[in-house]
């Protein structure tokens, strides 16, 4: 059997880690290491480690220092790994089948294959919701940039090889949140992989209050900062033509946020700054932006308080009106001419 490595970040979820622990140590795969990286936790996560620990040698637990987010901690993780395969579960989820791990490392070994992708389902805490992964990718096939997001880009519904990840100094980025699409990303870019996809349900994601999930909209505005950190990589491996729309997608993914209605004349303009700095790095034009950003995403280029106030008292309407409608209308135009300044300026 070879070596599996199961990094595993942990933040204050005690009330859930005894039963992601319990889930993977009554796997029938037995050649792991269960990598536990504390990133500064405040309740009992550490002592419910240690505990495990003591019990099961295959249980590692690691202390962060400073708080790195979800990202930094699974790079702690890779470090610390030494299995031939590496994949990750999050502290406060489960797996539910036992064969899960044997299956999906059997898979990696007779297809050799450089991925295995199992499929899950989301656990609403009174009942769960299987989640079947698209039929277009199914058995043996190769991932590019034209099928990836039909996996998703989560990294726990997938077994890697760990060499691979290495060998591609691949990482997620710290102290940010979407780190799996940044990760994903890269990967897909760096290497291609051959995979083996079994629409097998067997990790359960639990949807919970608190979680990154459930708070998403808090942090919506890192996905600049990651398209950044996946640009920044595929010009270092001169791949940054690699992705297309999919790339531009997770620019216009914070605008369907409502949290952009609560920012500051100041933080706009910083994110006024980063989206722009994000449209020259893709090669974007203004015309690409009015034709798939969607109205609300131009709230970023508002310089005008009245306009501005205008567009939030209307926003509850406008959202539920679909951009080819509102495309005459002239509050619009005078947004596409605010963005045309932008891209003069900059």
């Amino acid at each position: 059997m070879q070596k599996l490595s199961i990094v595993i970040p942990v933040y204050n979820t005690a009330l859930y880690l005894k039963e992601c622990l319990e889930s993977i140590i009554s796997q029938t795969y037995s050649e792991i290491e269960i990598i536990c990286v504390d990133d500064c936790s405040t309740d009992k996560s550490a002592e419910i480690i240690k505990e495990y620990a003591a019990k099961d040698s295959r249980v590692k637990y690691i202390k962060h220092t400073e708080n790195k987010f979800q990202g930094g901690a699974r790079n702690t993780g890779i470090q610390a790994a030494d299995g031939k395969y590496v994949t990750f579960v999050d502290s406060d989820d489960y797996l539910f089948d036992i064969d899960c791990y044997k299956n999906a490392v059997y898979n990696l070994e007779k297809y050799n294959a450089d991925i295995s992708v199992f499929s899950f389902a989301e656990d609403y805490g009174s009942r769960k919701t299987n989640h079947s992964l698209s039929k277009s990718v199914k058995g043996l096939c190769r991932l590019n940039s034209s099928n990836f997001t039909k996996v998703l880009c989560v990294p726990w519904n997938k077994i890697f090889k760990l060499e691979d990840i290495k060998k591609h100094n691949l990482t997620f980025p710290e102290k940010l949140k979407f780190e799996d699409e940044a990760f994903w990303y890269k990967y897909v870019a760096a290497v291609e992989p051959k995979a083996y996809v079994e629409n097998k349900y067997c990790y359960a994601y639990r949807i919970r209050s608190g979680s990154t999930m459930d708070t998403r909209d808090k942090y919506i505005y890192n996905y600049l900062d990651v398209l950044l950190d996946i640009h920044s990589y595929l010009v270092k491996i001169n791949k940054e033509k690699y992705y297309g729309v999919q790339l531009a997608n997770l620019l216009y993914s914070p605008a369907k946020s409502d949290m952009i209605f609560k920012l500051s004349r100041d933080e706009l303009d910083i994110i006024s700054n980063k989206f722009a700095e994000c449209i020259d790095r893709l090669g974007l034009t203004s015309a690409d932006i009015n034709q798939k950003a969607g109205c609300r995403i131009y709230a970023y280029f508002m310089k005008n308080n009245e306009m501005r106030k205008y567009y939030i008292e209307n926003a509850e309407n406008l959202k539920k009106v679909k951009y080819k409608i509102l495309k005459p209308n002239v509050f619009l135009y005078k947004i596409k001419r605010e963005i045309k300044r932008i891209f003069k300026k900059n």
